[in-house]
């Protein structure tokens, strides 16, 4: 026993000794965040329509549809919602499960643990008080005898909450079942775009059928507009039993053999997407078999609005770019009025040479022809005057992936109404077609002028807009405030009357100070615009796999990630040799680094490392944090090397990661802590065979 108390003692103090290494770090600046009005955060609406396949058979009442629900990219768990009927009325859930207007006994409506709610068909769900700028995403789960037609090919919905809410519509299609010897065929196509927007182009798609293996040729079939049941015209299959249909139109092919085998396949048309399988098969089935097929030209939208639904003459400018936050030139775009869903012109429509692009309130930007999967991001360009309310970031949306589910991103914009403000809005325009990847403050100095001199203006409270609430802060004692870009700051408690005068302090050799200092007299209201133009100075990341004894190693291979979720690769290289590898051109900003192949007879390195890439203010040095460990510039370290060129140059750092044969240490941060646990329980358990062996030779 006496000698598990020693383990015990041993093991504790190992434990302590390494949490004793853990770095503890100060919290950020202080700020106050509170909210202007009551709580008017906006809600989500879901609705679920159905719609039979054949109007001789009525939709059953009775089906509960499931859903899964995910808010800012979480599943919704236990979150309550009302429930409200076809009629408009709310109904009510009841301990004994059944749903209706009564009052009595009644208990909310939740999700599960999973996001996991249900709904019947005409009913809709309102969760409350979601929030301004949450994201969501809604995922309905099959069912047999429904096909999901909207959203389209069974995708999800997804969207940000805007601060009028947001309002989700999914569509079934009821197809019975009965015996009977012939069956209608339906093949329908889809368009798949945004709910609210028409697309008014006709395109047709070709397919070819086929029954019991045969081509279904020289058959007559009759179209119908899918929406409105209208007969438009009979036509006929060709001898490959090949036929063509237009968007929201369908193929009726009368007196169809019932549970015979069936085949469609559809042409890929020039630049469409088709959402599922261009083939479809099975058995046919009476009374009706419904074929569906969906397409998609449209990628994303960018929508533009004010909080009060006003219309305007103003142009509002926005920056679209890659994932690698290089300017997205020429992508093609149509240009929506999003009141009434129609285009506005005819004009395809394209981004710059430095991808700007312009929207006036109520109209949509909708891009084209980019793939699934592809990661973009858009943000607004601030405008005096204006707040940005949605996004509730100043960076706009960032890492946005295309999918089937053609997604709208709000942009809405409240004029500044309050009297008396002084506003600083800084900008940032881009030189090199490179959209800044790090996120600095730019310094400015506020003062008021006194006599024939000005004298800064120490502890002036002024505020930070972000979506429906504000962050406030004081200028420092010499007068000091700082503002990201796009950011804007509101000074509301400055004397009338005075003048005041605002100046940039030059803090970043990679931007350039355009606007000289500006003064006025605050008379009602004061907007500065500050304009940086950007130069990146590029950086080379030099990095080497190492043994224990500081050998070179070949074989790992590496990519370097824009996100932590390590979905937006920008870069990836292979050892090859035991020299360090390059990767080149690297600008500040936030990376992570994951090795995806170690060494042969080495471990993978765990997780991902954090490179935080930022300058020195003033000088413009590099200063490296990895994970969350700040090195400088320095001489003789022997992971990390920090070297800061002349201009013209590209800066470099060095890094060298380590692997052991049989463990491995992280060139730093908390995970290292659990490996050194593990050394040290070996370490103490191989006391404990030692003490064990020495008992017995004693004996």
């Amino acid at each position: 026993m006496k000698y598990i108390k020693r383990i015990s003692v041993l093991l504790l103090a190992a434990f302590c000794m390494v949490a004793g290494m853990q770095v503890v770090q100060a919290d950020e600046d202080t700020r106050v965040t509170f909210t202007n009005e009551e709580n008017k955060t906006p809600d989500l609406f879901i609705t679920k329509h159905v719609e039979s396949a054949d109007d001789r058979y009525e939709v059953p009442k009775d089906v509960a549809f499931k859903f899964v629900l995910k808010l800012n990219g979480k599943l919704a768990n236990k979150e309550q919602y009302r429930v409200f009927n076809e009629n408009g009325d709310e109904v009510f859930n009841h301990s004994d499960g059944v749903i209706s207007s009564n009052t009595t006994n009644k208990i909310p409506f939740m999700t599960d643990r999973n996001g996991n709610f249900t709904l019947y068909g005409g009913y809709t769900a309102k969760f409350e008080y979601v929030g301004n700028g949450a994201s969501y995403e809604i995922s309905e789960l099959p069912q047999e005898n429904f096909q999901q037609v909207s959203p389209a090919a069974g995708t999800s919905a997804v969207g940000t909450i805007k601060p009028d809410g947001a309002r989700v519509e999914f569509v079934n299609l009821y197809v019975p079942y009965v015996e009977k010897k012939t069956t209608d065929l339906v093949v329908t196509k889809h368009i798949a775009y945004p709910q609210g927007y028409v697309y008014d182009k006709e395109t047709s798609f070709d397919f070819t059928l086929k029954l019991e293996g045969k081509p279904y040729a020289n058959e007559i079939y009759t179209i119908k507009n899918s929406a409105t049941g209208e007969e438009l015209k009979e036509a006929r299959t060709d001898a490959n039993g090949k036929f063509s249909l237009q968007g929201g139109q369908s193929a009726i092919f009368k007196e169809v053999k019932a549970d015979v085998d069936y085949e469609a396949v559809e042409e890929i048309a020039n630049g469409w997407r088709v959402l599922g399988d261009v083939k479809q098969s099975g058995a046919t089935q009476a009374p009706v078999t419904a074929i569906q097929y969906t397409n998609a030209i449209a990628s994303f939208g960018v929508n533009k609005t004010m909080s009060d639904k006003s219309a305007s003459d103003k142009d509002f400018k926005f920056l679209l770019s890659d994932h690698t936050k290089k300017a997205w030139s020429n992508a093609e775009y149509y240009l929506y009025d999003s009141v009434s869903g129609k285009r506005e012109d005819q004009i395809t429509h394209k981004t710059d040479a430095n991808g700007y692009f312009t929207l006036k309130a109520n109209q949509t930007a909708m891009f084209l022809g980019i793939e699934p999967g592809t990661i973009y991001n858009v943000q607004e360009i601030a405008e005096a005057g204006y707040i940005q309310k949605t996004p509730i970031s100043s960076g706009g949306y960032e890492n946005k992936v295309v999918g089937d589910n053609v997604e709208i991103v709000p942009f809405v914009n409240e004029p500044m109404k309050e009297e008396g403000t002084l506003s600083v809005t800084k900008l940032i325009e881009n030189t090199t077609g490179e959209i800044p990847m790090d996120d600095i403050k730019f310094t400015f100095v506020l003062s008021r002028k006194n006599g024939e001199a000005y004298e800064v203006v120490q502890n002036a409270n002024y505020i930070i807009p972000m979506g429906d609430a504000e962050s406030t802060y004081k200028t420092n004692e010499a007068g000091e405030f700082q503002l990201k870009g796009n950011q804007t700051a509101i000074f509301k408690e400055l004397k009338q009357g005075e003048t005041y005068k605002v100046e940039e302090k030059q803090t970043n050799v990679e931007y350039t100070i355009k606007t000289e200092a500006q003064e006025e007299v605050l008379e009602k209201n004061i907007q500065f615009l500050y304009t940086n133009e950007y130069t990146p100075k590029a950086i080379d990341l030099y990095l080497k796999k190492a043994n224990r004894e500081k050998e070179g190693i070949a074989g790992a291979k590496f990519t370097l990630y824009r996100d932590k979720e390590l979905t937006n690769a920008i870069a990836s290289y292979e050892s090859e040799t035991e020299e360090k590898c390059m990767i080149e051109n690297v600008r500040a900003g936030t990376y992570y680094l994951k090795e995806t192949q170690s060494p042969k007879g080495y471990r993978l390195l765990e997780g991902a490392i954090k490179i935080e890439i930022t300058r020195e203010e003033g000088t413009g040095k590099l200063l490296v944090k990895i994970n969350e460990k700040e090195y400088g510039q320095s001489e003789g370290n022997e992971q990390i090397q920090i070297e800061t060129k002349k201009v013209g140059e590209n800066d470099e750092l060095h890094m060298v990661v380590y692997n052991d044969k049989n463990f491995w240490i992280p060139i730093t941060g908390g995970t290292g802590m659990y490996v050194l646990i593990g050394i040290a329980m070996i370490g103490s358990i191989g006391a404990l065979v030692a003490l064990r062996k020495k008992v017995k030779m004693v004996k």
